[in-house]
């Protein structure tokens, strides 16, 4: 990766490669938070490397996230590739960070949830994939932070991760266990209270015949009635069928 002396932007924090050089500069622009800003005499205190669009080539160092008190990085319109640095996290001072337009891929790291101060970011135009990190401020920026990413998902794409729709195999809800187990226990517990029930009723209703001669008595009186009754019934509906 080549950096160009010209449009790296530094102060205090702020890697050193040339200090004469870099101070002796009065007036430039530079892009901050996606727009073009002209600074000058106050250039020494900005903590900000700007390269964008200088067709730089190869990975991203692991070493830029050492930067902790850089406030601005815009690596924009240039051919990086690899991944995203899993330390980026460290940058807890970053306010704006530009990255789109390149070649980069893989997930977003999951330290992208420490940059609490980060108001603006562009990872737009890359091959990034996997789900966008749950956080305050990564679901706070705007769908077109991340468009041009097909692999991308989760809020704030309207576009749901593959998680969301089908859980793995071997993976178990357990909100979802504990609603079965509690319908299962419910329906053994209906099924018990319902046998205890019947043999309460039928026992209940035995004793009572067994200790009450006369109910005993007017209880077999009506079956007969109701045997009588069915018995005519059958014979008056056989002799209307054969008329």
């Amino acid at each position: 990766m080549k950096f160009m002396r010209s449009t790296i932007l530094y102060g205090r924090g702020g890697f050193d490669t040339d200090t004469s050089s870099a101070y002796s500069v009065d007036e430039t622009s530079l892009t901050w938070k996606g727009q073009n800003r002209e600074y000058g005499n106050i250039l020494g205190l900005m903590t900000m490397i700007d390269l964008s669009g200088n067709q730089l080539t190869g990975e991203i160092p692991q070493s830029i996230t050492t930067l902790v008190t850089l406030a601005g990085l815009n690596l924009s319109g240039n051919n990086l590739t690899g991944f995203i640095p899993n330390n980026i996290g460290h940058m807890k001072m970053l306010e704006s960070l530009d990255l789109s337009r390149n070649h980069l891929y893989g997930k977003m790291p999951l330290s992208f949830s420490n940059l609490n101060f980060l108001s603006y970011m562009n990872l737009s135009f890359n091959n990034l994939s996997g789900e966008i990190p749950a956080s305050t401020q990564l679901q706070s920026f705007d769908a077109s932070t991340y468009v041009g990413n097909v692999g991308l998902c989760g809020p704030p794409l309207t576009n749901r991760c593959s998680d969301d729709l089908d859980p793995p195999i071997g993976r178990v809800d357990k909100n979802s266990t504990n609603e079965y187990e509690d319908e299962f226990i419910s329906i053994d517990q209906f099924y018990i209270s319902l046998g205890l029930g019947f043999c309460v009723g039928f026992w209940g209703i035995c004793g009572i015949l067994i200790m009450k001669p006369s109910w005993r008595y007017a209880y077999f009186q009506l079956i007969n009635h109701i045997n009588v009754w069915m018995y005519v019934r059958v014979v008056f509906f056989a002799a209307t069928m054969k008329r």
